[in-house]
């Protein structure tokens, strides 16, 4: 592809690793380059623009701009054009694509908590099909604020497959990866210390056996006051509510296990004892997990607590400034490859940290200011 001086480095990544995404339309009807549509449409889901209409409007307003450091020679592309293409997008390839352009930027993951969560998008197909919402798994660098993969499934109960497949293309060697208690399987676990990561998934009573026997144990122990349990207690106060948390870890062989699942390197039972004060109304919730790594309470309150960052700084976000469960794409593939878009617009948003302000405002000034547009792009994708 024909480069230019003038192509700043951040926004060369990008171009460079999109470059050879198969382009899905014949000969004959590419008028705008494939990169053109692509590069459009991600300053696009950065400035506001939330559907097909939206892209053409935002790719004439910004016409200078792209002309800097893309061929316009077709022009703009029409809203029809934004929509064809994107639907005719292989999304596996496309996802591939954003993956390469990550890991350039990326850096490494060693000691970073790497959360595995899944959203469903339930506004995307509101009126396209019989086939109702679709469910979005993530795999999000909680400190990085950085999505490192993800995959459209059918539901919650695909997500086991969908995870297995992304950690295992992951360079995830000294990370520890976080999950619900969807992905607690066997499977997982030997998919995580394969890739030379450590695990820490939830327990729930989907796991039968080991759920209850690492819910007897812990009574057991407090039974005798919890003597000799590793713990580490945190207390907050935010927005009326007050919670007390109390983290408590045990070693494996203190569990009488006669589970029959082949956990990989499993070395400890967590409890998370969680108790909640709002409007004067008190609750207490206790939950579970089980971990490859040593049984240190304050290690696992930090990284149990960092996965939830995956809903406050992913989840939220594409609820509230993005306002995805109001987007109406009809057609399902390019309703997926849009909210690929979105996730990796909200990625930069977030990378760019030269001022203290809220994603919504930093997409509002990057629709108002070109050089601030610039600015997400570059430092967003240099910026390690």
């Amino acid at each position: 592809m024909k480069r230019t001086p003038r192509v700043p480095k951040g926004i060369d990544l990008i171009l460079e690793h999109f470059a050879e995404l198969p382009d899905p339309r014949i000969d004959r009807t590419r008028r705008h380059p494939l990169i053109n549509v692509i590069v459009m449409s991600l300053c696009g889901a950065i400035c506001g623009a939330d559907g097909w209409e939206a892209l053409e409007m935002f790719a004439e307003t910004r016409e200078a701009f792209f002309r800097s450091f893309l061929d316009l020679a077709g022009g703009t592309p029409s809203a029809d054009t934004f929509r064809r293409v994107l639907s005719a997008l292989d999304p596996r390839a496309f996802e591939a694509a954003f993956g390469r352009w990550v890991q350039a930027f990326t850096g490494s993951l060693v000691g970073e908590t790497v959360a595995v969560d899944g959203k469903t998008l339930r506004g995307a197909l509101a009126h396209a099909s019989e086939g109702g919402p679709f469910h979005m798994v993530h795999v999000w660098a909680t400190s990085k604020h950085i999505l490192l993969g993800l995959r459209a499934v059918a539901g919650a109960p695909g997500e086991v497959a969908a995870v297995i497949e992304m950690l295992q293309t992951l360079a995830l060697n000294g990370a520890v990866v976080t999950a619900d208690a969807n992905s607690c399987t066997a499977a997982v676990t030997e998919t995580c210390r394969a890739a030379g990561a450590d695990y820490v998934l939830a327990l729930k009573g989907n796991r039968g056996t080991l759920h209850r026997q690492v819910k007897q144990v812990f009574a057991q122990a407090e039974s005798k006051g919890f003597r000799g349990v590793d713990r580490f207690a945190s207390h907050d106060e935010a927005h009326g509510r007050i919670e007390h948390r109390i983290v408590r870890a045990l070693p494996i062989d203190k569990v009488p296990l006669t589970s029959q699942a082949p956990w990989a390197d499993l070395h400890s039972v967590i409890q998370v004892e969680r108790t909640r004060v709002v409007k004067e109304r008190m609750s207490v919730e206790r939950f579970y997990y089980i971990s490859s790594m040593a049984a240190k309470a304050e290690d696992f309150s930090r990284r149990i607590r960092g996965h939830w960052s995956i809903e406050n700084q992913l989840h939220h976000c594409l609820d509230v400034s993005f306002d995805e469960d109001q987007r109406t794409i009809r057609d399902p593939i390019g309703a997926q490859n849009f909210a690929l878009i979105s996730r990796y617009a909200l990625v930069l948003l977030k990378r760019e940290t030269s001022r203290k302000m809220s994603v919504a405002m930093r997409r509002r000034r990057a629709a108002w200011e070109h050089e601030y547009l610039l600015q997400v792009l570059v430092a967003g994708t240099i910026a390690v």
